[in-house]
């Protein structure tokens, strides 16, 4: 287990430091290089393509395909754990969504499943997007992180 101010860290909050660094460190900066280092060797996602298992480096691969314009602002996330299982609530504001300047607003609820300190599944069902934007109220206020 990870120490932190001289005591043991629970699952649950080894599960949110591993969150922590996926959306700061890797989602939001548009870090895809972290992927395969915080996800796999197998992801198994099921969302709204489908469910599909790839490597951590395919999944780095795919993003890296049509995301390397993107910046992401105004990230607002929520975490909650339970043993092997996080789910995050969030919105954030992607720029130049399409690659031609257009914005979009992201709001979702996504559940991961960790083994080993790595994601190894997650469920997205569905994403809100301009139609129905959150405001960082409609996230929970305890423990919300704000992102600029």
């Amino acid at each position: 287990m990870n120490i932190e101010e001289g005591t043991q860290m629970s699952q649950e909050e080894n599960n949110k430091s591993l969150m922590r660094r996926w959306y700061d460190e890797m989602w939001q900066p548009c870090n895809f290089d972290l992927i395969p280092e915080l996800a796999g060797p197998h992801y198994t996602r099921h969302d709204m393509m489908g469910t599909r298992t790839v490597t951590g480096e395919e999944y780095r691969d795919s993003l890296k395909m049509f995301g390397a314009t993107w910046t992401i602002r105004d990230f607002n996330y929520f975490l909650m754990s339970e043993g092997n299982f996080i789910t995050s609530i969030g919105s954030w504001v992607v720029e130049n969504f399409d690659g031609q300047g257009a914005e979009a607003q992201w709001d979702w609820v996504q559940s991961f499943r960790v083994e080993d300190g790595r994601l190894v599944e997650t469920w997205l069902p569905a994403m809100g997007g301009t139609d129905t934007q959150w405001a960082a109220s409609d996230i929970p206020a305890q423990n919300i992180l704000v992102r600029g």
